[in-house]
């Protein structure tokens, strides 16, 4: 009884339309002479676009394919065609492709630490005991030449009475000079200074304790040395380091090694002066890569002639990189990194876009370097691609499927 009730209501319904809303026949008519002569290329689904086949059937929810002719946009793989409401409402804008000279600004963490070579550590070649100082707290400053310590040491006066004896004996003969001399280098070698073996040979005495002076103008960093403390030969008992200039150690990371060169500027911000920059030069790039945060260290030499700043401090270091030679560029969220393709969308005419896989070359700031895959003038998509790479990936899964049948 329904299924009655329904048929006639279908068949009122018919009887009730106009000549206006019968379907046309023209219209059909059209359609197939303007398909007339042309080749299918395949069929899809009218349902679901990932669903094509090279012939004629039905798809998995039994509806009839729908044949795509060649020359139909459709039809063509490698490319998508847009209409301009589709465009705007994604989003989609481009820009034009350059070239130019690639810069880069590499940002690294570094500390600050002594200039090395401004640094002397003090210490004994001989045994002995601390019999005075002069020099008794760590910070402290001290002019080249003055009085750190003096020491005892029986070894050394063991050979101030040796070479003092044989300038009492008065020793002549063929070998005479020989063995004075070698006395004499073998004080020589204790490091005590001239002035001390002058006193022994002017004096005809021996001094029971002989004084340490400053080799350098500097800081004390390191103080080992009290009276009364036993030493042994190269026994660190201080450490003096020139803070006028300083050297900052920095990490650069894998990545960004390729920019930096000797010579550079770079900007210097501290944690103790936040907001104050200071401006040093790469020195050095060492030769080994730290294995395990895969980074190289560089050096940069910091004037620091008021001794504000102190050795342990970080510091935020901005290379100023020199700019690479004249290349191809594209902005950087141009490019959608999938695994080992670099692809970017190319915008032609009449709203088609083209993927376009790229080779990349070294990345600034902000674009890369196009080894291959662009040239000047093309226009690249920056925005909404990834809409469109959803859309490329149905076509190049289309493509595979289809195989060498489809024609571009």
């Amino acid at each position: 009884m329904k299924k009655i009730i329904f048929l006639t209501a279908i068949f009122v319904s018919l009887l009730g339309c106009s000549d206006k809303d019968k379907p046309k026949k023209m219209d059909m008519k059209s359609k197939s002479s303007d398909t007339k002569g042309k080749q299918v290329a395949f069929y899809r689904s009218p349902m679901d676009p990932s669903f094509i086949s090279k012939k004629p059937g039905k798809d998995g929810m039994g509806m009839d394919l729908i044949p795509v002719y060649e020359g139909d946009p459709a039809a063509n793989l490698d490319t998508i065609q847009l209409n301009g409401a589709t465009i705007q409402k994604m989003g989609i804008r481009v820009e034009t492709i350059k070239s130019g000279k690639l810069s880069r600004i590499v940002r690294a963490l570094g500390q600050i630490e002594f200039d090395e070579p401004k640094v002397s550590k003090i210490n004994m070649k001989f045994d002995g005991w601390i019999e005075k100082l002069w020099v008794d707290e760590t910070g402290q400053f001290v002019k080249k030449g003055d009085p750190l310590f003096s020491v005892y040491s029986p070894e050394l006066v063991a050979s101030e009475e040796e070479y003092l004896s044989l300038l009492k004996k008065g020793l002549s003969g063929p070998h005479s000079k020989h063995f004075l001399k070698s006395s004499r280098e073998k004080l020589r070698q204790f490091d005590v200074p001239e002035s001390f073996i002058k006193n022994i040979e002017k004096t005809k005495q021996v001094s029971r304790t002989t004084t340490v002076r400053a080799p350098r103008s500097g800081y004390v960093v390191h103080k080992a040395a009290f009276v009364g403390t036993e030493f042994k030969k190269g026994d660190n008992l201080f450490t003096l380091a020139e803070l006028d200039a300083l050297w900052i150690i920095a990490d650069v990371f894998e990545r960004d090694a390729p920019w930096i060169k000797k010579g550079q500027t770079a900007s210097i911000e501290m944690d103790y002066m936040p907001g104050s920059l200071k401006e040093a030069k790469v020195d050095y790039i060492y030769p080994v890569l730290n294995r395990k945060n895969r980074t190289i260290k560089i050096r940069l030499i910091l004037p620091n002639p008021k001794v504000i700043l102190k050795p342990g401090m970080f510091a935020t270091v901005r290379i100023h990189t020199k700019p690479a030679s004249e290349s191809v560029l594209v902005p950087a969220e141009a490019v959608l990194h999938s695994g080992e393709r670099n692809v970017a969308f190319i915008y032609k005419e009449d709203g088609l876009f083209e993927p376009r896989e790229l080779k990349l070359g070294i990345k600034g700031d902000e674009k890369y370097q196009v080894l291959s895959g662009l040239s000047v003038g093309e226009k690249v998509v920056t925005s909404g691609q990834f809409l469109l790479d959803s859309e490329s990936r149905l076509k190049e899964a289309a493509k595979k499927m289809l195989g060498s049948n489809i024609k571009k």
